[in-house]
């Protein structure tokens, strides 16, 4: 290990203990990022002072894992059954339809304060409350610190959170290329294969399934990776959320530099909207070619223009029926969560370099391939 990630490891053990024999599992992809920020992201001090706290929580938590299941080894035998995995590329309705999804009953959706800390409350040390309550002030401290992000993706302690934050703990996230230029370690993650960061995803999973529920998950990092996320978890069904490519870029683009303002200061918008064409149309050119015949489609318009027949039309095509109980409490958080109702999320491809024509090159297959679900793209998104 470099000296800079030896000491995060050491303060993560004075946090959470001891690693047996010093071997720190997927510490080579902590370096890389590490490294990687170092050369081409260019953080200001709030910027390394984040990517410090983050790398030392996900030690933190690789470790609790780790201990849990020495402690209870019957947690890699727990099965899975057979989940429901929402993704897609970014920006295409994915948290909609995941938070939908987790209203019914039938469904068991990772929570926030439990991606924070993916253990038992028990013996993760502080009960689910105290948990909860530092899940709260988590979302406080970071909407605060990136603003205008509620209004791009809002979240609460005890709502759905993406199955991302899994990965987060093997250090092989999108979440982590949104937030860094770190272009290694960017390079990498595109195309890294992932299999045994997927095996200790789905192993987080086990340590906090309880009997019953399905799984409903949910993360567009998945797009790039269906191969990877299906050997974790061989019963799942794929959804996949589309919408047109120019409109999810230069959302995308603009997420990403909302996050990046908070942690660098310099950035270039033309170089985001580059990063997030080239990655957007890398994952979905793996996704075409891992696609298999169980994935099911779903609209981004179709689902904005009308949530809940979006998810019935879905039960269906699942073999499932919609109850008419959890219909009525999808329909009750439909009204009291309106679209922009954080504020509205205003982007544009000019802003970011872009033209609708290079997306539509980018996109060439793909827009082949769904024409039926992938209708025209709205005319503004051009704007910038």
């Amino acid at each position: 290990m470099t000296a800079g990630v030896d000491a995060l490891v050491e303060e993560a053990s004075a946090r959470a203990g001891a690693w047996p024999g010093d071997d720190v599992p997927f510490v080579a992809t902590l370096e890389l990022l590490v490294e990687s920020c170092r050369r081409t992201a260019a953080l200001n001090p709030t910027g390394l002072q984040v990517l410090h706290k983050a790398a030392v929580r996900r030690l933190r938590n690789l470790r609790l894992v780790q201990a849990h299941v020495e402690a209870h080894p019957d947690v890699a035998d727990r099965s899975l059954g057979a989940p429901i995995v929402v993704t897609g590329l970014p920006r295409t309705g994915t948290t909609l339809l995941h938070n939908l999804l987790a209203l019914d009953p039938a469904h068991r959706a990772l929570r926030v304060w439990e991606a924070l800390s993916p253990v038992p409350p028990a013996d993760a040390g502080p009960a689910a409350e105290a948990l909860r309550a530092q899940a709260e002030a988590w979302l406080d401290r970071f909407y605060r610190l990136v603003p205008g992000f509620r209004s791009i993706h809002p979240a609460t302690a005890t709502g759905p959170e993406e199955c991302d934050a899994l990965l987060q703990n093997t250090f092989a996230s999108q979440h982590f290329d949104d937030m860094f230029d770190a272009r290694d370690y960017s390079s990498w993650l595109a195309t890294a294969p992932l299999t045994r960061e997927y095996e200790h995803y789905a192993l987080q999973l086990r340590a906090i399934s309880t009997p019953g529920p399905t799984w409903a998950l949910k993360s567009p990092s998945h797009l790039g990776h269906l191969d990877a996320l299906r050997a974790a978890l061989p019963g799942a069904t794929v959804v996949l959320c589309h919408r047109h490519p120019r409109e999810a870029v230069a959302s995308y683009a603009s997420l990403i530099q909302t996050l990046r303002r908070a942690y660098s200061d310099s950035m270039s918008p033309a170089t985001i909207g580059r990063q997030a064409l080239d990655r957007a149309a890398t994952a979905m050119g793996r996704a075409l070619d891992q696609r298999d015949a169980t994935s099911v489609d779903v609209s981004y318009r179709e689902l904005v223009a009308d949530p809940v027949g979006t998810v019935r039309a879905l039960y269906a095509r699942l073999g499932r029926s919609l109850e008419v109980s959890v219909e009525a409490q999808m329909r009750a958080w439909v009204l009291a969560n309106p679209q922009h109702g954080h504020g509205a999320h205003r982007y544009g491809l000019g802003q970011f370099g872009l033209t609708g024509d290079e997306v539509d090159a980018a996109f060439a297959p793909y827009l082949a391939r769904f024409a039926d679900v992938v209708p025209d793209v709205v005319a503004d998104v051009l704007a910038g």
